[in-house]
């Protein structure tokens, strides 16, 4: 027998590729954090002596969720600002609280808060965009989450750098640091088209190109925006992007409404990825990412919660199903937004958006050991017809009981080891009360 760390097992497996199929009473063998063996349980358990066994008796498993776009720490700001539009909820709620309030601190707690949330609805990855991005990346590495955090790149002055240059110039030290980190990778941050100059944004993207790095942005997130860019440049933002050089295989440009043929042409032509937001999207009425589009043209798709002051929730499992909903109805056409399909967008196309997938987002001989289980045993879960309709459109977010990644147990049967929640709970607590 092959001598491993662990094996997993369980009545189902959804592995997503190399075939997105749902496997009865399958498990995996992981050694070092990789995994050595997929196959069914009884082969599996007969070929492998691992250490620690965990025997699933009611889960699914399947590749940790992948939240490609978010702004952790303004968990801090949930529920502050409702029902205003973009515009309103940044200029007069959103920046004047940030204002008022960021620091180091701040973003750190807010991170962890964050962090934890993420965990206990299944998702391994996020991805991140805010101030402070070391404070960021020192806070995930040492709960074991993987990350990419983008540091912000932005004309205005903030309480983390003082504009454009030093904004570059601490980001690309802190992508030095990480350079060869196991679980965070760095990526520019640029905020938006209409908030980083042309010039500033070319350079970007000569950076981006030089040291092959990621890129996000939020790009075209509702109308005004759009109508903006046609008034200020005569041109939409994404053809701007583009004049520039930074429409490529390393960009990723989240929310992506009122994007005409044209403007979707250059992102398949370049390769650019799409992080679609529906929750966000929809709850500040900025309109709609045509997803299926998209995915009809086999541009990468992720999907991103966005911050927890726009969506309320960071659960992704809730996002799968908002996501899946958004394209029945907006294509008037039930067998768009397949669970299975959707699914794929927030495991192995998250990976694929944040050019990860070499290592994460599926259940594959070796690939990294980025696993969740999902309880079936509760009553809003059976019964059981379907595995991927009960992830996508049950509340399957409530119901995960582990999370791994790269082997290290980060959640056990409901109860996380990097994390104590109830220091954090009461910390997050007193915060608010000192500030509200």
């Amino acid at each position: 027998m092959k001598e491993c760390d662990l094996i997993i097992s369980a009545p189902w497996l959804l592995p997503i590729a190399p075939q997105n199929i749902a496997l009865r009473d399958h498990a995996i063998a992981i050694s070092h954090g990789e995994i050595i063996a997929v196959d069914t349980a009884e082969s599996v358990l007969k070929n492998f002596k691992a250490q620690d066994v965990v025997e699933l008796s009611h889960h699914i498993l399947l590749p940790g969720l992948i939240n490609a776009h978010g702004h952790a720490a303004m968990t801090l700001l949930r529920g502050a600002g409702e029902d205003q539009s973009l515009q309103s909820w940044l200029t007069d709620t959103i920046w004047p609280i940030e204002g008022r309030l960021m620091s180091r601190e701040f973003v750190a707690l807010g991170t962890e808060l964050a962090i934890a949330e993420m965990l206990k609805s299944g998702t391994t990855t996020f991805s991140d965009m805010y101030f402070f991005p070391d404070t960021v990346a020192q806070t995930a590495s040492a709960i074991g989450i993987r990350a990419q955090v983008a540091f912000p790149v932005i004309e205005i002055p903030s309480v983390w750098s003082d504009g454009v240059t030093d904004g570059l110039h601490k980001g690309l030290a802190l992508f030095d640091e990480y350079r060869h980190h196991q679980l965070v990778s760095i990526a520019f941050g640029p905020h938006a088209a209409y908030t980083v100059k042309p010039e500033n944004l070319q350079q970007v993207a000569m950076y981006a190109n030089e040291l092959d790095a990621q890129v996000q942005i939020h790009l075209h997130e509702n109308a005004a925006e759009v109508a903006d860019g046609h008034q200020q440049n005569g041109k939409t933002w994404i053809q701007l992007l583009h004049d520039v050089g930074l429409l490529s295989d390393n960009l990723q440009a989240v929310h992506m409404t009122h994007v005409t043929e044209a403007d979707q042409q250059l992102i398949v032509d370049t390769h650019t990825k799409v992080v679609h937001c529906p929750t966000s999207n929809m709850k500040l009425a900025s309109g709609y990412c045509d997803v299926s589009a998209w995915l009809d043209r086999e541009v990468a798709v992720g999907l991103g919660t966005d911050g927890a002051a726009s969506n309320n929730s960071l659960d992704l499992f809730r996002e799968l199903r908002l996501a899946a909903l958004m394209a029945k109805h907006q294509q008037q056409d039930p067998s768009r937004g397949a669970a299975a399909h959707m699914l794929h967008t927030a495991t192995l196309g998250g990976a694929q958006v944040l050019s990860i997938a070499d290592h994460t987002g599926s259940v594959e001989v070796g690939k990294q050991a980025d696993v969740i289980a999902v309880s079936t045993a509760a009553l809003d879960m059976l019964p059981l017809h379907d595995p991927f309709a009960a992830l996508v459109h049950g509340d399957a977010g409530r119901h995960v009981t582990d999370v791994f990644v790269k082997g290290i147990p980060l959640l056990r049967n409901g109860k996380f080891n990097t994390i104590d929640t109830v220091t954090l709970a009461a910390r997050v607590e007193s915060w608010h009360s000192a500030h509200f």
